[in-house]
């Protein structure tokens, strides 16, 4: 007996076993009695799944951050949830809130303490603090800015300016303005939620148009007051020049026994002889007498100069182009 028929043998005695083909005929007829049963399970599941995909399946982008709801075990839990995909149960809920800058801004009416209405268009940037967002969903929920960011800003511009008139607010330097308003919000917000304040802007703040025209009138008014004061002031100073000018001259004369005068006139002559033009200066003999300087050229040079000098006494100098 070879290889082959060795095994068909042993196969047969098996097949041919009573228990065994009793077991195989019993496996066949359970799979066949809950086939369809277990099919309709695993496409009940799969609907299940796909319907309630979004109510159990959570996904977090960068810069978000989720707290977990539990309906039935502890409410609001500690755990804070980074970015990714998380999952729970369809009747819990995560809550998912941004990490990132938030800004928001509006427009608003305010009274100064004059009683003048003022236009202010207010912006601030502000984020949540990570540590903490459990707490501030306990305390605020996602609407927090809505419940204590915007009312506590437009609180403190209303304090803020209402402290100050409506020129005042005008004049005022508006770094000032701002850091007293960002310590007051930062003062009733900071200090009792988990918010982290940024910068308060005021990006524009409008008076009433005849308010803000009288305003730079007066702000003109007072500038030009200033700016005669300045200008007073430098006349007195240029008074004190004079003076000690007026000094130095009549010192200068009673020890050089030269007059200012004649002293100026023979300086300007010097400087003018050094001219490469043709000229003629005339010297007169007395001690009071000016030099006279002549163009060469003009036609009516040496007329002039014999009505008014005589030639006998004069020194004539000549230097050619």
């Amino acid at each position: 007996m070879n290889k082959a028929e060795k095994v068909s043998t042993a196969e047969d005695s098996i097949m041919s076993s009573p228990i065994e083909e009793k077991s195989v005929l019993g496996f066949s007829r359970r799979l066949s009695k809950y086939r369809f049963g277990f099919t309709l399970t695993l496409l009940i599941m799969a609907f299940i799944l796909v319907v309630m995909w979004r109510d159990i399946v959570v996904s977090k982008y960068p810069g978000e951050q989720g707290v977990y709801w539990s309906r039935f075990f502890g409410g609001t839990s500690d755990l804070v949830l980074g970015d990714g995909t998380h999952l729970k149960f369809p009747w819990d809920k995560i809550y998912i809130y941004s990490t990132r800058l938030y800004k928001i801004g509006d427009k608003i009416t305010l009274l100064t303490k004059d009683g003048m209405q003022i236009v202010v268009e207010w912006s601030v940037r502000f984020r949540i603090d990570p540590a903490h967002l459990p707490e501030l969903h306990r305390n605020l929920g996602p609407d927090f800015a809505e419940k204590v960011v915007v009312p506590e800003v437009i609180s403190s511009l209303r304090q803020v300016l209402g402290n100050y008139s409506a020129d005042e607010i005008y004049a005022k330097d508006e770094e000032d303005l701002l850091e007293e308003i960002d310590d007051r919000v930062r003062t009733r917000v900071e200090m009792f939620h988990p918010i982290i304040f940024e910068t308060v802007m005021l990006l524009s703040l409008d008076l009433p148009p005849e308010m803000q025209k009288g305003i730079v009138e007066k702000l003109l008014f007072e500038q030009r007051l200033l700016s005669y004061g300045f200008r007073l002031q430098a006349e007195e100073e240029e008074k004190k020049r004079k003076i000690i000018e007026a000094e130095g001259i009549k010192a200068f004369e009673e020890t050089s026994k030269i007059p200012m005068l004649k002293w100026r006139g023979i300086d300007a002559t010097l400087e003018l002889a050094k001219s490469p033009n043709a000229k003629i200066i005339i010297m007169g003999t007395g001690q009071n007498n000016m030099p006279l300087l002549l163009n060469a050229d003009s036609p009516n040079s040496d007329a002039q100069a014999g009505n008014r000098v005589n030639p006998a006494n004069a020194v004539s100098l000549t230097k050619g182009k």
